[in-house]
């Protein structure tokens, strides 16, 4: 009897262990960031605007934590989600939040309330698909490695060059990288503001797909 409970606490230890790798706000932006596509540790240190030293030791972490794995391609090492189980437990994690912290919705639901964004749900979106163009906004690597089918990429930071290049005479329907990325509302703000029909679609393309 004394085995098992002993058994049982360093279970449990091990899970606490694992745990250290989600007590940082930083950390589960990574792996947020992650679930959209691999990436260098550079790539990381830019998207979470942070340098590449302190993005480094939360790699370590997560890595000490079976969160994060990597390969090397040529000279880079490449930082991806340890399992798929990972990325269902960020979203498991998002959904908590969203069911029982007030402050939670309430900042989601002030976003999806800018002026000039109209809000489109998965289900209508994926309704109507066929009579709207499809814009992913993410970057190019994220695009590359899964995306809406038929949909086109123009990443934000680049979107201001590339206005002529998209329809005003079709609805538009953006995406980016899901609830917790503001990037989907402020380019179909701007879309908007420039003359276009677009509509907001705060869901990831992995949701699109299942």
């Amino acid at each position: 009897m004394i085995k098992q409970d002993e058994n049982k606490q360093r279970l449990f230890t091990m899970l606490a262990n694992m745990n250290k790798g989600l007590s940082s706000d930083k950390r589960l932006e990574i792996l947020y960031l992650l679930m959209q596509a691999p990436k260098t540790v550079e790539m990381i240190a830019q998207e979470i605007n942070a340098s590449t030293a302190n993005t480094s030791r939360h790699l370590q972490v997560l890595r000490q934590s079976h969160f994060v794995k990597t390969t090397k391609r040529g000279n880079h090492i490449i930082y991806s989600l340890a399992d798929n189980d990972i990325a269902t437990l960020i979203n498991l994690l998002i959904h908590i939040g969203e069911n029982n912290l007030a402050e939670f919705r309430s900042l989601q639901e002030q976003a999806n309330n800018d002026h000039n964004v109209e809000m489109i749900s998965l289900v209508q979106a994926k309704k109507h698909a066929g009579n709207y163009l499809i814009l992913d906004v993410r970057p190019q690597d994220e695009y590359s490695f899964g995306h809406v089918d038929g949909a086109m990429n123009i990443p934000y930071n680049i979107l201001n060059k590339n206005l002529s290049k998209l329809p005003k005479d079709r609805p538009i329907i953006v995406y980016c990288r899901g609830k917790m990325c503001g990037i989907t509302n402020q380019a179909t703000q701007f879309l908007n503001q420039n003359g276009f029909n677009a509509v907001s679609l705060n869901n990831t393309w992995q949701e699109w797909k299942e």
